[in-house]
């Protein structure tokens, strides 16, 4: 098929070249300057305007509608490429095929069907060029997770398993979620998507400033909301300041007044012993202990058989594992030693696998 050729004069401004250029390009091979025997073109731009002069005929658009009076005045069809698919079918309206003429485009887009997965791929054609195999790379999609099923752009497919396919973007979803994924310019051979991240349990709006981890569970301490999560049980979201397998703490308060946030949790041997910032010591499970130190602590020491503490009156105490509290004397070095509870991103607690994002904790299925 022939294709006009005009030589191209143009009067606007740089930063509309390209646009201008690649529409033109669509219907015409430009020269520039023109040459002698070139049909010449004058593009000029003002106030808003192009105005075309071309084989004796004026016209002014709008670059929105620049295309439309181009191909008015060169009166032919679009250039054509010819597209050659590799591994794959090109979607047509008559069906499927390996190959097809499409018009050029600064952008052109193709239906592709790979394993029987239908993918949008586009691409910008080089200046020319006119046969082109399409898609241009193949990227290896590994998909991994618990034994699955899920849909790959609407298409059911087996996980895990490891899926090449051509740059575009992608819909993986499962019953839980659903991702979005832009694989249009990424430059690796292989991209890996984990699928239990999808498994999500439950998303809890809170922001948690501590996490306690136990024996029997952690609990993540937060605002509004806290959670229990059990190294066997399914995790509990509760209003708390301290709530785990042997009890609430607010239970406690109905008995007798307890001050303060709890700045230290421990558990041994079926029970977990608690200091609150108040300097209030208390246990949940198997033991029943309850004393107020009077003052905050000044420092907390875990030790094999005890708890040391010592609080800001100067005074030391020793918690016996085996039963007793008992006054060791005075402090006389003012150094403040407290156990660090600052939450980390990720979490692994029994059958759970927690994310914590800012205002947002995530409880996923699955280690």
């Amino acid at each position: 098929m022939s294709i006009s050729k005009v030589g191209l004069i143009y009067e606007g401004p740089p930063d509309l070249f390209g646009e201008v250029f690649y529409t033109l390009y669509k219907y015409a091979d430009i020269s520039i300057p023109p040459e002698d025997d070139s049909n010449h073109m004058k593009i000029k731009y003002d106030n808003g305007l192009f105005y075309i002069d071309y084989n004796n005929r004026v016209e002014s658009t709008t670059l929105s509608n620049f295309e439309k009076t181009i191909k008015l005045l060169i009166q032919d069809f679009p250039r054509s490429i010819f597209l050659i698919s590799d591994n794959s079918f090109i979607l047509t309206d008559e069906g499927t095929s390996n190959s097809i003429f499409e018009f050029w485009d600064k952008k052109v887009g193709v239906d592709l069907l790979v394993d029987d997965i239908v993918f949008r791929y586009e691409f910008y054609p080089p200046l020319g060029e006119i046969i082109f195999r399409i898609p241009s790379k193949w990227i290896e999609l590994e998909i991994v997770g618990e034994s699955q099923l899920a849909t790959l752009n609407n298409k059911i497919v087996e996980i895990p398993s490891k899926i090449n396919v051509p740059p575009s973007k992608i819909v993986l979803e499962n019953n839980i979620e659903k991702l979005e994924i832009d694989l249009t310019n990424f430059e690796e051979k292989n991209y890996k998507v984990d699928l239990q991240r999808l498994n999500l349990f439950k998303q809890v709006h809170t922001n948690i400033e501590k996490v306690f981890e136990l024996e029997s569970g952690t609990f993540f301490y937060g605002n509004p909301f806290s959670i229990w999560i059990s190294e066997t049980d399914e995790p509990t979201i509760v209003k708390s300041r301290f709530y785990c397998n042997y009890g609430n703490l607010e239970e406690k308060t109905k008995s007798f007044y307890i001050d303060g946030e709890v700045i230290f949790a421990y558990e041994k041997n079926r029970s977990v012993y608690l200091i609150t910032s108040s300097g209030h010591f208390l246990t949940l499970g198997d033991k029943n202990l309850n004393r107020d130190f009077g003052r905050s602590p000044l420092a907390i020491i875990v030790g094999n058989d005890y708890i040391l503490l010592e609080t800001f009156k100067l005074e030391r105490y020793k918690i016996d594992f085996n039963g007793g509290i008992f006054k060791e004397g005075n402090v006389y070095n003012m150094k403040l030693e407290l156990p660090n509870y600052a939450p980390k991103k990720n979490y692994e607690i029994g059958s759970f696998k927690i994310v914590i994002e800012e205002g947002i904790i995530n409880i996923y299925y699955g280690n």
